[in-house]
């Protein structure tokens, strides 16, 4: 009886609401609220940049300690009720991300009124490409393979494997030379 008071948590925990609660509680949610179906994807959106939001980046770590156990179901899922916006930060906590997670990101479009839209792309290129060159390779492989490639993927990853190889070109020029950190 004991261990099941534990397990469950205390009775208001249910009533607590999203933005008052843990980040452990808050991962839990997501997860219950994936496993039950209870909210659509773009019902989820707002939670996952709440999840996300500035107060919870102090500790990234933490968050990604919490994200390690999840089943990769339920990331994919958080990948793609994630915003083009929050993607790349949820990225960057994935542990071990898959290939099926690389291209469930780089599936993702700038909305249409998004005036800076390569900066937006870019950085879920670099995400990625943070990860592992191999797995952007790959991902965007079987994206340009695919039917349901999105109309800006092919001149953005172009683009952006210009900017790797200027960053290669120029490291080499300047070994020690720092990359300013990109926000």
């Amino acid at each position: 009886m004991v261990q099941e008071t534990v397990k469950k948590g205390s009775w208001f925990e249910r009533y607590i609401p999203f933005v008052a609660r843990s980040p452990k509680m808050q991962v839990q949610w997501l997860e219950t609220a994936f496993r039950k179906g209870m909210l659509s994807s773009q019902e989820i959106t707002p939670y996952i940049k709440l999840l996300l939001a500035p107060e919870n980046e102090q500790h990234p770590e933490a968050i990604k300690l919490l994200l390690k156990p999840l089943k990769t179901v339920v990331v994919e899922k958080m990948l793609l009720a994630a915003d083009i916006y929050d993607t790349p930060k949820l990225f960057a906590l994935i542990e071990s991300p898959s290939l099926q997670q690389a291209v469930i990101a780089l599936r993702k479009a700038p909305p249409p009124y998004e005036e800076a839209q390569f900066a937006v792309i870019s950085k879920l290129f670099q995400a990625i490409h943070d990860c592992s060159d191999e797995l952007l390779r790959q991902a965007a492989v079987e994206i340009k393979n695919s039917p349901a490639k999105p109309n800006h993927f092919d001149e953005s990853y172009d683009r952006f494997q210009e900017i790797i190889e200027d960053e290669k070109f120029l490291s080499a020029l300047y070994p020690k030379a720092k990359v300013k950190a990109k926000d």
